[in-house]
């Protein structure tokens, strides 16, 4: 009677152990982290080129745009009226946008550059008449300066736009993204040539380009 006693508790301990529930499953590892693309709209890529910069930017669901100016790819200058750089900048925006994906109904921060704040209803009605009824939070700043003489109104937004996809992309080296090319066959190996005394390798002028100011920049 006495080992029987002794058998109990551990008889409770194995009995416990049968009937605890199992660990629960390893929660799955994390998404990886969305890639930055960096978007230069066509048209623009002499910009890109000359100040070393994208239009915008697509981190997963978000899209970035630099400060977008009132220029007039059509003319290729900046129009002299005010109320018609604030109508380029925002038709540029449009542009810049759709190439990474979104759209203006998917923007919800801008911020608007302008020289001159007494015209600023005309910034107004221009905002007005690219977004139409939605709403985005607006920061309206008065800049002493902006990068060119000929240059009045900027302006740069962000949107949410979980669903859209890059259109137009830079490649990692800020070359555009190709598809890749087959190798071309191999020729055949030429005549071996005379020993040539080989020319000293030329400086490389390392300066960035200069923007040359012209009419209507």
């Amino acid at each position: 009677m006495t080992r029987v006693l002794r058998l109990l508790p551990l008889a409770a301990l194995l009995s416990a152990c049968a009937m605890a529930p199992p660990a629960p499953p390893a929660p799955p590892p994390p998404p990886p982290a969305p890639v930055p693309q960096f978007v230069v709209p066509e048209g623009t890529e002499f910009v890109s080129d000359l100040f070393g910069y994208s239009q915008a930017v697509r981190v997963g669901p978000w899209v970035t745009t630099s400060a977008i100016p009132g220029f007039d790819i059509e003319k290729r200058g900046f129009p002299e009226s005010y109320p018609e750089q604030v109508q380029a900048g925002f038709a540029n925006l449009k542009r810049v946008l759709e190439a990474a994906g979104a759209s203006m109904d998917e923007v919800v921060e801008i911020t608007t550059y302008q020289l001159d704040m007494e015209k600023f209803n005309d910034t107004i009605d221009g905002k007005n008449e690219a977004f139409g009824e939605r709403r985005p939070t607006w920061t309206s700043v008065g800049a002493k300066s902006l990068p060119l003489p000929s240059m009045q109104f900027q302006v740069s937004a962000r949107a949410w736009s979980p669903k859209g996809k890059v259109v137009v992309i830079l490649g990692e080296q800020g070359t555009p993204a190709a598809a890749p090319v087959a190798p071309a066959p191999a020729a055949a190996a030429p005549a071996p040539a005379a020993a040539v005394k080989p020319e000293e390798p030329k400086k490389k002028d390392t300066a960035p380009p200069r923007f040359m100011n012209r009419p209507g920049y």
